[in-house]
């Protein structure tokens, strides 16, 4: 039986707590016939993290504990990790619950050409990073190192195949799954009425799709934190030779590196000008060395991958009734993403008479599923956050501060979180805090009427939204 009852009108909101940066939200309609009706979206964990197996499985049985084994729908909006290891750790548990519906964005159908050529660009980015962290982590740089942690966001082993594997089996768990598009008619959670869920991204153009970081003062920050790339590091490392990774210069013009001791003509005027021998990290003459400074530019690529990958998060504008109240949810959607949502419409039949626009849904939104664990460049400001109006904002932050400054990530970034305080006067839920403190203009009543929408236990904490 079913633990997680639904709210007469409205929906209740269940983000679990996964202890590392992750993203879980479990969802509950009443339906017609009075029933809940389920809606999961997300269900993964960073993969560097000690107990995240066991914890995955502890969230997932009471998953199945509260829907009474039954999802409607299943939505997973993106291929990282930390949105999708749930399947791996806890596929045991997957296989036996019944599932009706999945919801996946375009960008994974397996019979769309540009989803296709951008998948395969991702998986060949991933390997040349990843063998470009391993140089730099034998040369002594611990850019590699920094490296590997931006890609456990692909997953452990060759990662992106990892997120791959796990994106194909959810769209194994029904005959057919959705591949959703922007503008699309709105989709439907089965017998529930008045419910529409609109689809706003990925968008379909792939300019937007690799547009991830701001630029002035389209966050909420001042500068633009990292340049357009060129892709001169990822032609050069689909370049492969023999050896693998093709170097920066022609093979018959270069030493290798093993070979540098083994020919007495090279080896003392080596050791002597680029400290190639014994101690060489501590050379005073080590500065000279370029051998792994082309492998620099992998640092750039791997952050744009991350970024190109969050940007094809399918995103869902939930609309409790017509005209009505909005939940969003936007994955880990990065600038090109929420830009494209500007001019996303609907009308005639799809809409009842009415056309609605994307940012009229934002208007509307009274509940925001802060995107990217609250990162510098997943919320918008005046394309964005500054479009939501509603006096009843609420938001809900799936982040783990002390794991993300272990890992030296911006989460959550400060001025946004000062921004999406005043905006929502104070009514933030967080995974790893729950409710905070009454702002002092807030009334007090007010806030007692909020905190009697959350229901907080080790594993989740519970928000319900009123219709």
């Amino acid at each position: 039986m079913a633990t997680m009852s639904a709210p007469e009108s409205g929906v209740a909101v269940r983000m679990y707590r996964l202890g590392y940066t992750g993203d879980c939200f479990l969802l509950a309609f009443r339906a017609a016939d009075g029933a809940a009706r389920y809606m999961l979206v997300d269900c993964g964990v960073y993969q560097a993290t000690s107990g995240s197996a066991d914890h995955m499985r502890a969230v997932v049985q009471d998953i199945a504990e509260a829907t009474g084994g039954t999802l409607h729908v299943l939505a997973v909006t993106h291929e990282h990790w930390d949105h999708t290891s749930g399947f791996h750790y806890a596929k045991k548990l997957f296989d036996k619950l019944t599932i009706h519906d999945v919801w996946l964005a375009w960008t994974e159908d397996p019979h769309n050409d540009m989803a296709r050529r951008l998948r395969d660009r991702r998986h060949a980015m991933a390997l040349m990073i990843r063998e470009a962290a391993a140089r730099l982590q034998a040369a002594g740089d611990p850019m590699g190192a920094g490296l590997e942690g931006l890609l456990g966001f692909n997953g452990p082993g060759l990662g992106i195949r990892s997120t791959r594997e796990q994106m194909a089996y959810v769209a194994s768990l029904v005959e057919r799954p959705k591949f959703c598009k922007p503008g699309q008619p709105p989709l439907s959670i089965p017998n529930v009425e008045g419910v529409s869920v609109w689809v706003l991204g990925p968008p379909q153009d792939e300019a937007l799709l690799s547009r991830s970081d701001p630029r002035g003062s389209e966050a909420y920050e001042d500068t633009e934190m990292a340049l357009n790339p060129d892709n001169a590091f990822f032609g050069a490392a689909l370049s492969r030779g023999p050896t693998g990774m093709q170097l920066p210069f022609d093979e018959p013009l270069g030493i290798p590196m093993g070979d540098l001791h083994q020919r007495a003509e090279h080896a003392a005027f080596f050791e002597e000008r680029y400290g190639s021998g014994e101690g060489a990290k501590n050379h005073p003459s080590a500065w000279r060395r370029i051998d792994a400074d082309w492998l620099l530019r992998s640092g750039q690529l791997a952050l744009d991958l991350d970024g190109d990958t969050n940007n094809t998060s399918l995103v869902l504008a939930i609309e409790l009734v017509p005209g009505g109240r909005v939940l969003l949810f936007p994955g880990d959607a990065q600038v090109g993403n929420w830009l494209s949502w500007q001019s996303v419409a609907w009308s005639g039949a799809a809409t009842g008479g009415e056309p609605v626009h994307g940012s009229d849904l934002l208007k509307r939104t009274v509940l925001y599923k802060v995107g990217h664990h609250g990162s510098h460049n997943a919320t918008l400001r005046a394309k964005g956050l500054e479009l939501m109006e509603s006096q009843d904002l609420m938001a809900m932050i799936p982040v783990e501060e002390e794991h993300a400054r272990s890992m030296d990530w911006e989460m959550p970034f400060e001025p946004l979180l000062r921004r999406l305080t005043e905006k929502t006067k104070g009514r933030i839920i967080r995974a790893d805090r729950g409710v905070g403190q009454r702002p002092a203009h807030v009334r007090e009543r007010d806030w007692e009427r909020f905190l009697r929408r959350v229901t907080e236990s080790e594993l989740w904490v519970e928000l319900v939204v009123g219709g």
